[in-house]
């Protein structure tokens, strides 16, 4: 796509969501001419967006996406909550009209590298511990993409790399999109509502490295075996991360020490135990972001300097605040049961935890996370959509201390009532937030209000 052209173009911005509005902004500010279509109805639209529409004099079309409305456009630009396979989009595609999302959009606009990240579990802390290292390194660094700033707001005129957490929902739309370094984390059972069948998830994954070329650079886990077959054909540099075994050119864990290979000599990065960030999981997070970085010439101390200080990123195992020697913990972003067994692996050595779970059900596999419930939790409380569900598979297995709540702060209430000192209280969903909340961060945030309420009638 040549920008220069986009001012020519009718351009339907399909969703209003964060990711939607961006585009809005930048495109407006080019002279292109605008539409936009969402799924929501009027009244669920914020007054302000609507507002702001009108004051651009863009159409909208509201309550859902139609053929007869996007088919009036010459490029449709899609928001990630939306999928590419309804009627509409459909009908708009069988004319001809090119379909793309926010991140093919905002790639068009680059003049930078941009390292991109995808996986199932641990984009966001992978993606933040680049943007830190490289930082530590001296290089002027933006992050962006599915981590809270939309791609396409970014400028990088000012920037020497982009990192970027990139979703398959996001790479469903992608045409030219090229990352300098690609990496993909791991895959487990995630997003079927939306895929049907893993081999759909990791293909929708594996167009991260579609258009790399010999001079690009793929990191992947090398001990997650979907992760090989995608792989086979890329015709990028692979380098592997891995906590069993040496790798050429990747980050490893030997004899406690994070690790990489000079010359067939093995050399110490990091040492696991200096760690700020604890669990396997994040080890693993850690040996990516090392490797990434290692392909781009960066120096190990930046690399252990970046390990040793950073304290993990919000949403995720945080700490949100104690009462009476009650911990809470805000996991809000375990949106898939793997997400919840890490936490749960982290935190639930004593069985002293009191797990909130549950929201919009994703259609995951629950027998392993219900199998490491038994084993690590004392106590749950079931929120949201999935609650019936997830009450069958625990009943299934024998796990019965099993509390129902009608929201969020209830439930926070609730697991307080039924704890006592040196207890955690673990939000820690498995499941998508869109049934009671925007977001996980939405999501994550009212819980931690929630517990500032709930100390405050506790002083």
């Amino acid at each position: 796509m040549e920008i220069e052209t986009l001012a020519d173009k009718k351009i339907c911005i399909l969703g209003l969501g964060k990711s939607g509005l961006a585009c809005v902004k930048k495109l407006s500010g080019l002279g292109a001419s605008l539409m936009a279509s969402e799924s929501k109805s009027p009244d669920k639209i914020p007054q302000g967006t609507a507002e702001f529409l009108k004051t651009l004099e863009i159409p909208l079309e509201t309550g859902g996406h139609t053929d007869k409305f996007l088919c009036e456009s010459d490029l449709i630009v899609a928001s990630p909550g939306v999928y590419l396979d309804i009627e509409a989009v459909e009908k708009a595609r069988e004319k001809g009209i090119q379909i793309i999302s926010e991140v093919e959009l905002a790639f068009s606009f680059f003049t930078k590298p941009v390292i991109a990240v995808t996986g199932t579990n641990g984009k966001t802390t992978t993606t933040t511990l680049i943007g830190e290292i490289l930082k530590n390194e001296g290089y002027k660094t933006v992050v962006a993409g599915n981590i809270g700033l939309p791609l396409i707001s970014v400028d990088d005129t000012d920037f020497d790399y982009i990192v970027a957490e990139i979703s398959s929902y996001q790479l469903e739309g992608i045409d030219k999109f090229r990352p300098r370094v690609s990496l993909i984390l791991n895959l487990t059972r995630d997003h079927l509502e939306r895929y049907k069948g893993m081999e759909r998830y990791g293909q929708a994954k594996a167009r991260i490295f579609m258009n790399q070329t010999k001079q690009d650079f793929l990191v992947f886990n090398g001990e997650d075996p979907l992760i090989a077959p995608l792989i086979k054909d890329a015709v990028c540099q692979k380098i592997q991360f891995s906590l069993k075994r040496a790798s050429e050119k990747g980050a490893f864990v030997n004899s406690g020490y994070i690790c990489r290979l000079d010359e067939n000599y093995v050399e110490a990065i990091c040492a696991v135990s200096d760690l700020r960030i604890k669990g396997e999981h994040n080890i693993e997070n850690c040996l990516a972001a090392a490797s990434a970085c290692l392909a781009l010439k960066v120096s190990k101390f930046a690399i252990a300097k970046t390990f040793k200080e950073f304290a993990g990123v919000e949403h995720r195992i945080e700490t949100a605040g104690q009462i009476n020697g009650v911990e809470f913990i805000n996991d809000s972003k375990a949106t898939n049961p793997d997400s919840t067994v890490a936490a749960l692996k982290t935190l639930g050595k004593d069985k002293n935890i009191i797990l909130i779970l549950g929201g919009r059900d994703k259609g995951g596999d629950l027998e392993v996370m219900c199998g490491v419930i038994k084993n690590t939790v004392r106590s749950v409380v079931l929120i949201g959509e999935a609650a019936e569900r997830f009450n069958n598979a625990l009943n299934k297995i024998g796990f019965n201390n099993i509390n129902q709540a009608g929201n969020l702060e209830e439930a926070v209430k609730s697991s307080f009532e039924m704890s006592r000192p040196g207890d955690k209280v673990l939000l820690s969903p498995a499941c998508a937030s869109f049934d009671m909340f925007d977001d996980y961060e939405h999501r994550g945030k009212a819980f931690k209000e929630a517990v500032i309420k709930l100390k405050h009638e506790n002083a």
